[in-house]
């Protein structure tokens, strides 16, 4: 028998949540979903790919949209004066005429629709619920009191109705926020119960106060496992890069001279270097394939390797994050070994650099709000940036007032991201935001860095602001910039000559 992987109700009510929630695969899914109001998973229509997103992300899809809605708060609740049914209007998901009208409204966009009862009860959040019952039961205000209480105090809902808040808490304070949360749901009851202009802010005092104590808590908590996690995962890939190293050495003793003597040329290294960048761009194969072209691949290997199975290692890398190319027996396997060491270490590297951008576009860096907002799309447009959700560039925009103000980081981003920008939180000044250093600088960037700086005092202090080399590389780097600013010197004074000639004689005594 033939499962209903969609309802009638349930389509019409992810089309109607569709523009708040900004999920790329439920946009896609859309018209095919306007197209056929019940899908079963036995619908010829049915592509493979929509059956699948469907079953996996269904469920998460109707969570979602359950809180992209609140109650009308000007007009909540209406009953239909006439007893024909003829007369009533339909709920704009079931479509069934309904007496007892609820009317609400997309927070988003404040697109406001009809809905009955039982779909306010299978449709809607608990929060949306708990405010039908009183509305519908004490008082037709309660809607625009809780709106009133919870701009006054955001952390109340949060308290209320997300499960999964302060989930770092430890154990021990647990019976803490329980209390937390019982006291403030009997005082949020009560002031709500009654028609009320006066906010209960002496009641709920002692319950903020003691949530804010446990949201710190709760973040110093959070930032000790991200810690010790990232102790765990630094350890992992040392004990990995060890073996990996180990394996390295022993398959060098194991290769011919000859093989030894290629892998140690300059131009081998070179180029796999180039194809690795061009690999961790995740391009499109065309694309991959015309950027190829114009690599100039060295003669040695000529032999070894050709585009297509290059395009094939590419294509295998974008799909599993690793080179493995089992397909391409003919191949060297110490070359199909050195692209893929190459090529996760530089998408390592692409990866940490974009997360410092987007860290320093939202936080590190002051812009103005046209300058951020034109950042976070410039940092959209690369392969890690489609890989995150809209919503998180729009909570970027005013994420540093947010943070000022004592919020924490939005529950909804992806973990990788929080992650991310846990630890450069972690690491920020207990006044004031500085930006997330990069941990390797390249020469266009050195170049941008001495654009317009008069002296090395200067660059040294903007060096010193926005990159934090190993030690050995920042002695080099910041020694070739002081090089950089005498020999500057040297040149517009027309000295070169003298001083060169000095410094020969120097170092041969």
């Amino acid at each position: 028998m033939a499962t209903t992987i969609l309802t009638p109700a349930e389509n019409r009510f992810l089309q109607l949540s569709q523009q708040a929630l900004a999920l790329p695969a439920l946009t896609r899914l859309m018209p095919l979903l306007r197209d056929h109001p019940t899908i079963k998973d036995s619908s010829d229509f049915l592509p493979r790919s929509a059956r699948e997103a469907l079953l996996e992300q269904r469920v998460d899809w109707l969570k979602l949209s359950s809180s992209a809605w609140k109650l009308l708060a000007d007009s909540p609740y209406v009953i239909n004066p006439s007893n024909q049914r003829l007369d009533w209007r339909h709920c704009a998901l079931c479509h069934k005429p309904v007496r007892y009208e609820y009317h609400v409204v997309l927070r988003a966009n404040g697109h406001k629709i009809i809905v009955g009862s039982e779909c306010v009860k299978k449709f809607m959040s608990d929060e949306m619920q708990y405010l039908m019952t009183i509305t519908t039961e004490d008082n037709i205000h309660a809607v625009a009191q809780y709106d009133d209480l919870t701009e006054h105090y955001p952390q109340v809902p949060e308290i209320l109705w997300d499960p999964t808040a302060l989930p770092h808490l430890p154990a021990t304070h647990h019976r803490r926020q329980r209390w937390v949360h019982n006291g403030t749901a009997q005082t949020v009851t009560g002031y709500l119960q009654h028609r009320q202009t006066t906010l209960p802010e002496t009641q709920l005092r002692p319950y903020l106060s003691e949530y804010d104590t446990l949201t710190t808590l709760n973040r110093e908590a959070a930032i000790a496992a991200e810690q010790a996690a990232q102790r765990r995962v630094d350890r992992e890939r040392q004990l990995a890069e060890e073996e990996a190293q180990a394996a390295w050495d022993h398959a060098q003793h194991q290769e011919s001279a000859a093989v030894q003597a290629l892998r140690a040329a300059a131009p081998y290294q070179t180029y796999l270097r180039r194809v690795a960048n061009l690999m961790a761009e995740h391009l499109p194969l065309a694309a991959f394939k015309a950027q190829l072209a114009a690599v100039t691949m060295p003669a040695q290997l000529q032999k070894l390797v050709n585009s297509y199975q290059l395009g094939v290692m590419a294509t295998e890398f974008s799909r599993n994050g690793q080179i493995t190319a089992a397909r391409l027996q003919i191949v060297p396997r110490y070359l199909v070994a050195d692209l893929n060491r190459l090529t996760q270490r530089r998408a390592r590297q692409r990866q940490r650099d974009w997360y410092d951008d987007l860290f320093n576009a939202a936080i590190g860096f002051d812009l103005t709000a046209p300058d951020r907002q034109q950042r976070l799309a410039q940092l959209q447009q690369p392969w890690e940036g489609q890989q995150v959700p809209a919503q998180v560039y729009q909570d970027c925009q005013t994420l540093r007032d947010q943070l000022t103000a004592g919020q924490s980081l939005p529950r909804t981003w992806p973990n990788a991201v929080r992650q991310a920008f846990t630890q450069r939180l972690a690491q920020q000044p207990t006044t004031g935001w500085v930006p997330a250093k990069k941990n390797h600088v390249t020469p266009p960037q050195l170049r941008q860095l001495v654009a317009g700086k008069a002296d090395f005092s200067a660059v040294a202090t903007a060096y010193h602001r926005l990159y934090a080399l190993p030690a050995e590389a920042e002695a080099t780097t910041l020694s070739a910039l002081q090089q950089y600013y005498l020999l500057l010197a040297d040149k517009r004074a027309e000295r070169e000559s003298v001083t060169h000639a000095l410094v020969q004689k120097l170092l041969e005594d």
